[in-house]
């Protein structure tokens, strides 16, 4: 029995299914759909053939590349002897691709089934003539979709030559032609790469969109605004669009890897539309978001040295996390940092270590010669390496017409290929060095360095140790408490400084 869910009952004893179908409804409004049903009635009331059912695949392509509901349970009526006859607009709305073709020749052979057109001739697939007629115009219909396959994937490759946009879901930081920048989502992508380049994990950077009140361009299917969430700013933030770098994905490539993994690899040129960042920026974030290092310690964790701090047992070398400690005889538990590796190894409240290390942090950049971190004469020229990628990658687009005109052979192509590429992955990477920002810099120029870095939220100055330098917790010993106020701790720094070790990078 058809699944009434995808099939409209309108006479029970009739024996004719009326079937629709469009490829796109980019509106919603089915009007392709209405036209074919007004067509399809009026046939069958000509013909004075008793309607059982009406069937539509609304937004729906017949390429055999996703499964149609309606087709399926109209397939499974003519299965069941429920229908003798199917009524379509013509052979391209029933099917395009040889599967489903033979499907319904194969089902009409041995049901006696009858397929009539609105803008054709009626097929009775129960005789040779009919199925061979029927698999003809399928075929047809099958080289036409195929052709206009080749046609698309020709003006898409030509389009990405080119640096155009040639249509799509409205991408995040510009309006629904893809080129015209919307200034408020713009500037959030923009601070959202300088808050990844210094440390901020994506979670955060998802939680500041959307308490600026902004939603990512893909609603919810009820149609409710969609919020961001690390996941949804991982793929936008790794788009190259918004370093004014137009990709193309091939259909080998799109199967070969994960679609958002191919875009990286498929960078042709300049885009036509403006940059929301630099490339070496936009490079640099890309190498910090795809690092697997990033993913295996948690980071962005409360506790100033999660993640950076590590354990000083001898032979551990673990990162330490920060937990509150068990409340004991009447005292209330505290935030402690303990050793990742083991629970026997460091356990240490966390509060004044951390506004220790914070002083030390502060003391070091206001030192006369803290300039001297700043200083990196191997800073790669970022102008230069633009223009090397910009030349590479015209190179690599000319080799196809240098196989064309004979002056390569398919091995020679082959082989400067390699080497193009191996130069332009080379070139990619300083550039990601270039776009780091200098997270020191602006604490080391500011008028009052204190106020600068006691403004930092946790991320950022974790970022800023991690710079600096590494720091080691020692176990502080039996019997040894620190008390829970800046006066105690400052009374005691020198007892703290003793169970830390700091290594300046």
């Amino acid at each position: 029995m058809a699944d009434v869910d995808v099939m409209t009952i309108l006479d029970d004893q009739g024996d004719t299914v009326l079937y629709y179908r469009q490829s796109q409804d980019r509106t919603g409004d089915e009007l392709g759909i209405s036209r074919q049903r007004l067509d399809g009635r009026k046939l069958c009331e000509l013909r004075d053939w008793r309607v059982r059912a009406e069937v539509a695949d609304n937004d729906t392509s017949a390429a055999g590349k996703r499964r149609r509901p309606g087709f399926e349970a109209m397939l499974q009526a003519v299965q069941d002897g429920q229908v003798r006859r199917i009524v379509a607009w013509d052979m391209t709305r029933l099917t395009r691709n040889a599967r489903d073709r033979l499907r319904l020749l194969e089902l009409g052979k041995r049901q006696g089934l009858t397929v009539a057109f609105v803008r054709g001739s009626d097929l009775d697939l129960s005789t040779p003539a009919g199925r061979l007629t029927a698999d003809i115009l399928g075929s047809v219909a099958q080289h036409e979709i195929e052709q206009k396959s080749d046609r698309q994937r020709r003006a898409a490759l030509q389009a990405a030559e080119q640096g155009r946009r040639i249509g799509g879901r409205r991408p995040f930081g510009y309006e629904p032609d893809g080129v015209t920048i919307r200034e408020s989502e713009a500037a959030a992508i923009r601070d959202a790469y300088e808050a990844v380049l210094a440390g901020v994990p994506l979670g955060r950077v998802a939680a500041d969109w959307n308490a600026r009140g902004l939603s990512t361009p893909q609603p919810k299917r009820d149609g409710s605004p969609s919020p961001w969430t690390a996941q949804t700013v991982r793929p936008t933030l790794l788009n190259p669009r918004y370093a004014g770098l137009r990709s193309h994905v091939t259909e080998a490539l799109r199967e070969s890897m994960d679609p958002r993994a191919a875009r990286l690899k498929a960078i042709v040129g300049p885009a036509a539309w403006e940059e929301l960042v630099t490339e070496e920026t936009w490079r640099a974030a890309v190498e910090l978001i795809t690092d697997p290092s990033r993913h295996t310690g948690p980071r962005s964790g409360r506790g100033l040295l999660t993640g950076v701090g590590r354990c000083g047992v001898p032979e551990c070398g673990a990162t330490v996390h920060r937990g509150a400690a068990p409340a004991r005889k009447g005292r209330a538990g505290h935030p402690t940092y303990r050793c990742r590796a083991s629970m026997g190894h460091v356990g240490r409240a966390s509060e004044p270590v951390d506004w220790w290390v914070t002083e030390v942090v502060i003391g070091r950049l206001e030192r006369p010669d803290a300039a001297l971190l700043l200083a990196d004469d191997k800073r790669p020229d970022a102008a230069k390496l633009r223009r090397e990628a910009r030349a590479l990658r015209v190179r690599l687009d000319s080799l196809a017409g240098l196989l064309a005109d004979g002056v390569l052979t398919e091995a020679g192509v082959r082989r400067e290929s390699v080497k193009l590429r191996t130069k332009l992955s080379d070139v990619e990477r300083q550039q990601a060095d270039a776009g780091r920002v200098n997270v020191l810099g602006p604490l080391i120029n500011a008028p009052d360095v204190r106020a600068a870095v006691e403004a930092l939220d946790t991320d950022r100055l974790r970022v800023v140790i991690d710079t600096l330098m590494t720091v080691t917790l020692l176990p502080p010993g039996r019997g040894v408490r620190f008390g829970q106020d800046v006066e105690s701790w400052e009374r005691v720094a020198e007892r703290i400084s003793a169970s830390i070790v700091i290594d300046w990078h």
